[in-house]
Order: structure tokens, then C-alpha cells, then sequence
């Protein structure tokens, strides 16, 4: 199957062509393969309607087009919220399931890790200021989504537990001004004391993650940013197979700094990552 470009820096969310008239008249989504779309009624369009016959005026209607079902959850006007059926977000780019998804998140890692190795090429150690996490932001989603480096300006409720982060009156950047005061000037972070580097690693990340600045990607952004401020310091970056393995203490040691700024628990975590990737290392560089 040949990969999608998706088109939502056109705001077109997937629309291709439309066909019927009146109460007839249906919106054609792109689907997961080229060839196949899904229709959305037009009582459901995402579009308005001047953009949407501007859209339509560009469009052309296959001769056999194949239908599908649509992928999406649920569809409603509100559609920052639409995902599909395995709750991933997949508005904005009327993306066509999860997979594709996953698959441009996994492209954005590699970009973010190849920005923070470019960082470590200057002649000066680079502190961690606001402006580079939203850039690594924008090196981890930009493919995917268009508030790729903005704060968020919802909020957010994850998974099925009681874990919530409401949008503060004044934003989230006057939150993110006082985490950039309190604990990012400190970078760049350099000590031979590894157990230090470790502390504030893991103060970085349960900060972050207490904020939860961005509408995606927060837990990645906190590891890659982790990763600079360990490699600033000669250490080895950390896996993320790593955590998944240990993904209930990882949570718990998130929420013991998320909650009662109690940093041990995640650094001691770090400190055992670091010792598994030296093991690693060293099996592969004998």
C-alpha cells in the first residue's frame, strides 16, 4: 500500500470530493487505502462552508470509488476530540487509522534525537531553555499535527484513571515561565557526581510531566529532554523499551514527583536505566 500524505497543513482534514444534492449530498474522506474513502454526511462536515466549496471546486470524483466504513469513534462538531476506535487522536489531518499514526510518531522521535545529538556538536553545552522544548516539539509532531509547539490550550484527562490536567485561567505559559525560573535555568546541568545528574534529570521530567504543556507527546518530549541533559553529562541516552518494561514503577515514581516533589523515586529508576544501558553498550562495543 503506497503511504498516505496527509494534508492538514491544507485544513482539509481528509476531505477529497463530495457528490449527491440536497439531503443526498455526502462529503468523501480519505480512507486508510488510496484507492478508498468514507463518506460523512453533510450534517456532519468538519469543514465550513466557504472552505469546504473551495475544497469541492478542487476535488475530483474517482469513477468507482470504493467505500468503507469510517474509522472514526465518534464524529460531532467538536472535532478536537475525534479518535478512532483504539483512542488515538486522529483529527486534523482526517487521518486514515492508528497505524498511520504511529508510524509518523515513530518518524518524530528520530527527529527529536537527531536535533538534541545536533545540540551536543556546539562548542557550548546548550541549556534546556522554554524555546527548545517547544522545538523539540516541533521535531517530534510537526508531521502530525499543526499545534506542534504550542502549549495546549485544553484539558487533558489520559487513560482510564483519575489523572487529570485542567487548563489553569491564565494558560498553561505562565506555568511554564515559572517551570522555565525554577528548574530549567539550571540547565545546562553538568556534574561528575552522577547521582546529581540523575536528580535533576528526573526533576526535569516529573516537572514536565506535572505540566503537561502540549496536547501530545508529553511523556516522549520528557525522555528526549532527558536524554540531552544525560548525554550534556557523558551518559548514555535511555531506552524506551526501558520503560515500558517497567512501566508501573515508572508511572509511580512520575506521580510521587508529579504530586509530593519527591524526585527519588524516578532518579533511582534513571540510575537503573543508565546501568542497563552501560551493560548494553558494552556487550555491543566490547
Amino acid at each position: 500500500m503506497t503511504p498516505l500524505r496527509w494534508r492538514w497543513s491544507e485544513k482539509d482534514f481528509g476531505f477529497r470530493f463530495r457528490s449527491g444534492d440536497g439531503r443526498a449530498k455526502v462529503d468523501y474522506y480519505q480512507a486508510a487505502d488510496p484507492g478508498a474513502f468514507y463518506l460523512v454526511p453533510e450534517a456532519q462536515r468538519k469543514l465550513d462552508k466557504d472552505r469546504f466549496e473551495e475544497l469541492a471546486r478542487r476535488g475530483f470524483k474517482p469513477t468507482s470509488p470504493r467505500i468503507v466504513p469510517s474509522p472514526w469513534r465518534y464524529y460531532d462538531r467538536d472535532w478536537d476530540w475525534i479518535t478512532a476506535d483504539d483512542g488515538v487522536l486522529l483529527n486534523y489531518a482526517g487521518c486514515p487509522d492508528g497505524e498511520e499514526v504511529h508510524r509518523r510518531e515513530d518518524e518524530g522521535v528520530a527527529r527529536a534525537m537527531e536535533f538534541v545529538v545536533r545540540q551536543l556538536d556546539r562548542r557550548e553545552p546548550v541549556a534546556v531553555s522554554a524555546a527548545v522544548v517547544r522545538r523539540v516539539h516541533v521535531e517530534l509532531m510537526g508531521e502530525i499535527y499543526p499545534f506542534a509547539g504550542e502549549w495546549r490550550t485544553v484539558a487533558l484527562h489520559k487513560g482510564e484513571g483519575p489523572t487529570k490536567w485542567p487548563l489553569p485561567p491564565g494558560g498553561i505559559g505562565a506555568l511554564v515561565d515559572v517551570f522555565e525560573r525554577d528548574v530549567l535555568s539550571r540547565s545546562p546541568f553538568l556534574s561528575e557526581d552522577d547521582g546529581q545528574v540523575f536528580g535533576y534529570v528526573s526533576e526535569t521530567m516529573c516537572e514536565l510531566l506535572a505540566l503537561h504543556p502540549f496536547r501530545e507527546g508529553n511523556g516522549r518530549i520528557a525522555f528526549i529532554l532527558a536524554n540531552l541533559l544525560l548525554m550534556q553529562n557523558d551518559l548514555l541516552p535511555l531506552d524506551v523499551f526501558d520503560r515500558h518494561k517497567d512501566e508501573p514503577r515508572y508511572f509511580s515514581a512520575c506521580e510521587a514527583g508529579r504530586v509530593h516533589k519527591d524526585y527519588q523515586p524516578l532518579a533511582a529508576l534513571i540510575a537503573e536505566w543508565e546501568a542497563a544501558a552501560a551493560v548494553r553498550w558494552e556487550e555491543v562495543n566490547p
